[in-house]
Formats: structure tokens, C-alpha cells, sequence
């Protein structure tokens, strides 16, 4: 049988010399890339903390990540004294262009004030430790930084509050 038209013995025959290998240069840049996301380069996660008027809290995300990608929020509050009605606020600067799929436990009540989401979650006893987990999803056309506080309130009474940096790779 004859081969396809256009297609003739200089294509049938073994390759030799660097054509019939992988290019080295291709082994390169993948050992690059990964070198990179090992040193936390491509991503990296962080907490940031802070303490104050007898209540902590912690905030633990992606410090830098790429657009497009998953990642998960935990906002976590220690008060050492009660809290009558919690609420956290997050800035909305920080959120612009991220999509929140999930947050647990949900808030009873969800607001937007003085330039912040707050969502209402109910009364927090002394020394009683409280997680709220976000999952929130980098919309693709977001590159560089966002910005913002996260804010812990007894009802509208700030208590503690800490500065939060997201910054976006394409």
C-alpha cells in the first residue's frame, strides 16, 4: 500500500542525532518551574495575628497565588471574655475579583457597611475558640495585590482587627 499523499520516505525513516530525544531545554524549564513552586515562589501560604481588647484572632490564607485557582480562608477568634453578638468584617478591597463559594458555618445574617462584608454569627462564650472557614475562588483577570483588614466586632463595637495581603500571579 502506498503511503498518503505528501508524506514520502524522508518521513518514515528513524530519526538520529538530538532529533530522536527530548530536547534537554524543555527538562530545564520544567526543573525550574519546579524549583520555584518549592520555594514557595508560585504560591505560599501565611497567617497573620493579632490581639486585642481580650480577643485574638488568626488569619490563615494564600499570601500569594496564582489567578484562577482555590484557595481556603480560616478566620479564627479566641475571646477571653464573652462576645455578645460576633461579627467579623472583611473589607471588600481585599475580596474584589474573588468569588466565595463556601463559608462554614454560615452566618445568620450577612451585611455590607462602611466599605466591609460583615457577617453576623451569634454569641461567642469566654475562652470558647470559634473557626470560620471560606473557601473563595481567584477570579482569572485578577493580577497583583489586594488589601484589606479583617475586622472582629461585638456587635458593632470593634474588638480586634488585622491587615491582610493577597497578592496574585497570572
Amino acid at each position: 500500500m502506498p503511503p498518503p499523499d505528501g508524506i514520502g520516505d524522508e518521513h518514515s525513516r528513524p530519526l538520529a542525532g538530538w532529533r530522536c530525544h527530548a530536547s534537554p531545554l524543555s527538562l530545564v524549564v520544567f526543573a525550574i518551574v519546579i524549583a520555584l513552586a518549592l520555594g514557595g515562589v508560585l504560591g505560599h501560604e501565611r497567617s497573620w495575628r493579632a490581639d486585642a481588647n481580650g480577643a485574638a484572632l488568626q488569619v490563615h490564607a494564600s499570601e500569594t497565588i496564582r489567578n484562577g485557582e482555590f484557595f481556603e480562608m480560616r478566620i479564627e477568634v479566641e475571646p477571653s471574655q464573652p462576645i455578645g453578638e460576633l461579627v467579623i468584617g472583611v473589607d471588600q478591597a481585599l475580596w474584589v475579583d474573588m468569588t466565595v463559594n463556601t463559608m462554614i458555618p454560615a452566618a445568620a445574617e450577612e451585611t455590607s457597611a462602611d466599605g466591609e462584608f460583615r457577617f453576623v454569627l451569634g454569641g461567642l462564650e469566654a475562652e470558647t475558640p470559634f473557626l470560620l472557614k471560606v473557601d473563595l475562588q481567584v477570579n482569572p483577570d485578577i493580577v497583583g495585590t489586594n488589601r484589606g483588614a479583617i475586622t472582629v466586632y461585638d456587635a458593632d463595637d470593634p474588638l480586634v482587627a488585622t491587615d491582610v495581603t493577597i497578592t496574585v500571579l497570572p
